[in-house]
């Protein structure tokens, strides 16, 4: 993956999820994670089917 430049793709997830967790409040970042991760291992990836 490195040799097509996505090496980044990464780093810039991680802030990205670092940044919405810190905006959210510290009780609603458990669940908010949980979606999100959920919708990402489905294979539609709709949170409704998380």
């Amino acid at each position: 993956m490195a040799d097509k430049g996505y090496s980044h793709i990464p780093n810039a997830l991680f802030d990205a999820i670092t940044f919405l967790a810190r905006a959210l409040p510290k009780r609603s970042v458990p669940t908010w994670l949980e979606l999100l991760f959920g919708a990402m291992l489905t294979q539609a990836g709709f949170v409704t089917e998380a």
